[in-house]
């Protein structure tokens, strides 16, 4: 899955290579060659490149029983970057170090927020990433980049945050600059949805599934959409925001998180006199005979909604599976079944498409956000890798 889209044939043969690499660890050259279709010298000479640029390593050899030289397993190297991925919700800030192997190594439960003014949020950043880099110095570990998963909408070229709906204080924000300036670190921001979808397609059920899409269900809800094994992300950041689509209810046209967002749902489940402070009470609830009757319609209503927008989405992507993820996916299939339903009976022609939980819902931001920067990270160092040499060969 790239993220960077190069132009030199010679740099999107090193991605491609890089990609390879990490989702099949312990492949060899010669396997390079065959599923890529380059020539075994093009291969080997960028495999020369990412070995002395310490970003892969060689295994043992592993005998194949035939005669001639056993192939060489390469991977990229656990310790080639460590990264920072920090999910900057609504409520609370949270983080995640991964390896370049894009394994977790900490995995924190996050900062809420209390007062939720610009400048108490962005001091809950810095908290939360400074007690992440304490804790990865006593491991011995140096990080390397940060990746920022946040609601749109964004200009992550820039790394400027525009003005989050349910996010009051932030307009034109220039978070990348200000993190960077921190932490003198490689920064890159983007939306919380799309990450979502990247630790989907690399550590979730998508690994398989070439196209798909990740519904964030949180306050907000949006959706990160994979094509092709391929993260979409279209022209002005705008990609999935379902949470947008508009709808008629009551005598007016709103949208879908303004009347299928998680805070609505617990206004509704508190208007019937219910004492719950988050979904994981309503979730609780769903468990006795009282949320049966009184809880269960709301989620199913809201459950509805966000069938309506998914299948609207469907309609224009085509995906395989549907991913739901966020803080909404602990109401489980209270909230699934319903969404299925609205599929069996609304989508058009004989397309089949899955809707289930993520298998990674309270982490998937974090993670992917990490995996983001890692990404990004590696694909920039093997850009610069390649301009060096093309400098030093003028």
């Amino acid at each position: 899955m790239l993220v960077l889209k190069p132009e030199d044939t010679r740099i999107k043969n090193a991605i491609t290579l890089l990609h390879l690499l990490l989702k099949e660890e312990g492949i060899s050259r010669v396997g390079l060659s065959r599923i890529t279709g380059l020539t075994k010298t093009t291969v080997s000479d960028i495999i020369r490149d990412f070995l002395s640029m310490k970003i892969v390593e060689e295994s043992e050899s592993v005998s194949t029983g035939s005669v001639g030289k056993s192939p060489t397993p390469l991977r990229v190297r656990k310790g080639a970057v460590y990264t920072i991925g920090v999910h900057l919700g609504r409520e609370k800030v949270r983080t995640t170090l991964i390896d370049a192997q894009m394994n977790p190594i900490l995995k924190k439960k996050g900062t809420l927020y209390g007062e939720r003014s610009f400048k108490n949020i962005l001091s809950k950043l810095f908290l939360s990433i400074n007690r992440t880099m304490m804790e990865s110095k006593k491991l011995g570990i140096e990080i390397g980049a940060i990746g920022i998963g946040i609601p749109g909408p964004l200009d992550s070229q820039m790394g400027i945050v525009r003005q989050p709906p349910k996010f009051e204080g932030w307009k034109d924000v220039p978070l990348g600059k200000m993190v960077k300036e921190k932490y003198g670190l490689p920064i890159w921001i983007e939306n919380d949805a799309n990450v979502g979808a990247l630790a989907e397609k690399w550590c979730g059920g998508g690994k398989q599934t070439k196209n798909f899409m990740y519904v964030l269900a949180n306050e907000g809800i949006g959706a990160g959409i994979v094509i092709d094994d391929e993260l979409y992300q279209g022209t002005y950041d705008y990609v999935g925001e379902i949470g947008h689509n508009l709808f008629y209810d009551r005598g007016k046209f709103k949208y879908l998180e303004d009347i299928a967002g998680a805070d609505l749902l617990i206004e509704d489940v508190r208007a019937k006199g219910l004492d719950v402070k988050n979904i994981k009470d309503i979730s609780k609830l769903l468990q006795t005979q009282k949320g049966k009757e009184l809880v269960a319609p709301l989620v199913r209503r809201a459950a509805r909604w966000i069938g309506a927008a998914l299948i609207n989405a469907v309609h224009v992507v085509g995906p395989q599976t549907v991913f739901v993820g966020g803080k909404m996916s602990v109401l489980e299939d209270v909230l699934i079944h319903p969404i299925g339903e609205m599929f069996s009976q609304y989508l058009f022609g004989d397309q089949k498409v899955d809707v289930m939980l993520s298998e990674i819902p309270e982490d998937a931001v974090t993670i992917g956000s990490a995996i983001y920067a890692t990404m990004k990270w590696l694909e920039n160092r093997s850009v610069e890798h390649v301009e060096e040499r093309k400098k030093s060969n003028a």
